[in-house]
């Protein structure tokens, strides 16, 4: 299975390239291609936990050439960057003598910061550069009501519940 976006300059970009050469080669030859099955898996899952998070914002097929979630990701570079991110840490975790006793690689720390900007941006709490071509997600710009007509005041409405239809509360 092929990377949609993601490349293995992307990782080399991150850290140094015979870290990055480390983590893959695991015949110790020194060498390794973008084409190969190793490579391949790990950007390809590395690209799946994105599309996993940003579908709430940006539904619909995500490997659609012309879509939002290929648009957002083509015009952000720092989304790029921390997609890269995860990547380096799923690469670090393939290799037993490169994680600690939990598990973790090396770039726990990259990891969770490039996943909370994800869920960030999904969640419409953080803002993509690659919206203007994208669209905004469906999370951005919240759910407000309309103003309440000219010389009227609004009703507050509380909201229901089981044991109260109408809602809790009052003035």
């Amino acid at each position: 299975m092929a990377a949609d976006f993601l490349t293995l300059q992307d990782l080399y970009n991150r850290v140094p390239a015979n870290t990055v050469n480390g983590y893959f080669d695991d015949s110790n030859n020194g060498t390794i291609s973008e084409e190969s099955a190793i490579v391949q898996d790990v950007l390809s899952a590395a690209e799946g936990e994105f599309y996993s998070r940003i579908m709430r914002a940006y539904p619909g097929n995500p490997k659609d050439p012309g879509g939002a979630v290929q648009l957002l990701v083509a015009n952000d570079s720092t989304l790029r960057m921390h997609i890269a991110w995860i990547a380096v840490e799923i690469a670090c975790e393939r290799r037993v003598e490169f994680t600690t006793s939990e598990g973790w690689g090396a770039y726990r720390a990259q990891y969770e910061r490039a996943v909370k900007y994800i869920d960030n941006v999904s969640k419409g709490l953080q803002r993509s550069s690659g919206e203007t071509q994208a669209g905004k997600g469906a999370n951005t710009g919240g759910n407000l009501q309309p103003a309440p007509p000219a010389g009227t005041v609004g009703q507050f409405v509380f909201a229901s519940s089981r044991d109260a239809p109408g809602g809790h509360g009052g003035f």
